[in-house]
């Protein structure tokens, strides 16, 4: 992984903010304007699924990363003490669609991370 950004979530202009830089960063990255919309829609879909800005506060790291063979884009979003959030299938169906991977992890203090992968095609 390349250079991380990380933002923090306390109010809904906070993840509008970081919708802008993940779609930034996709441009920059090479991905097409719809892979980049996609992306940028998925950040700002999973902070609203785990209510980031509202009920949440917690923060958004955005990295560029090469596995070597692809390159890709990663957005992590940690609700902080978000240990009550719906982490079922269903709770993340709207952002499923839009990338490529996608990682649910308990952090200990009760935190959540949900990771989002999306490949340049």
């Amino acid at each position: 992984m390349n250079e991380i950004q990380t933002i923090e979530i306390r109010s809904e202009f906070d993840v509008f903010m970081a919708r802008m830089q993940v779609r930034k960063l996709a441009r920059s990255t090479g991905f097409d304007i719809t892979s980049q919309a996609r992306v940028a829609l998925a950040t700002s879909s999973l902070a609203r699924a785990l209510r980031l800005g509202e009920t949440y506060q917690g923060h958004i790291s955005i990295g560029r990363f090469d596995n070597g063979d692809r390159i890709g884009l990663q957005v992590a979003c940690t609700a902080i003490q978000g240990e009550n959030l719906d982490t079922s299938s269903r709770a993340f169906s709207d952002v499923r669609w839009l990338i490529d991977d996608l990682l649910v992890k308990r952090l200990p203090a009760g935190d959540l991370q949900v990771t989002l992968i999306k490949w340049v095609k």
